[in-house]
């Protein structure tokens, strides 16, 4: 005996659900830990700026980097640091089991969204963590305007 076909009802909005779940997929695996798979094994900072009146903060982590071997530099409104984590040397009679840490040098640049003042940077290294203070220009910092009243 022949089976039934069984009739399946198309749903046009079922292609873009599917296709919203796959860009949701790739953009959190695009904005998650330090490696990307196309990219190979490298290392990639992330980091969060926030943003007071007088300043611009950046936190990066850099766990496993040396401070000598973190490289930061400003050119007009373009912040970028740039680093290398050294592999370790692997010792006689070890094999690896699994490899997930990254190796290797990154350069990471942001744009910074108004002029700051570069003779005031400051930039500190603690565990793991690149926090850079960037103070604004004094015509950059928001002005308080009286209102009077006649």
């Amino acid at each position: 005996m022949a089976k039934k076909k069984e009739l399946k009802s198309y749903d046009p909005f079922d292609a873009l659900f599917s296709l919203r779940e796959d860009f949701d997929e790739m953009f959190r695996n695009f904005f998650t830990g330090f490696t990307s798979p196309t990219l190979g094994k490298g290392v990639f900072p992330v980091m969060d700026v926030t943003e007071t009146p007088e300043q611009f903060i950046i936190e990066a982590e850099v766990p496993g980097i040396q401070k000598e071997n973190l490289k930061l530099s400003i050119k007009k409104d373009e912040l970028v640091i740039e680093g290398e984590k050294k592999e370790e040397d692997k010792k006689e009679g070890e094999s690896f089991l699994r490899i997930e840490r990254s190796y290797g040098s990154f350069r990471r640049s942001i744009r910074l969204p108004s002029e700051i003042d570069q003779s005031k940077v400051k930039a500190k290294y603690e565990n793991g963590v690149l926090k850079i203070s960037l103070p604004k220009t004094e015509k950059e910092k928001p002005k308080e305007i009286e209102v009077k009243v006649e």
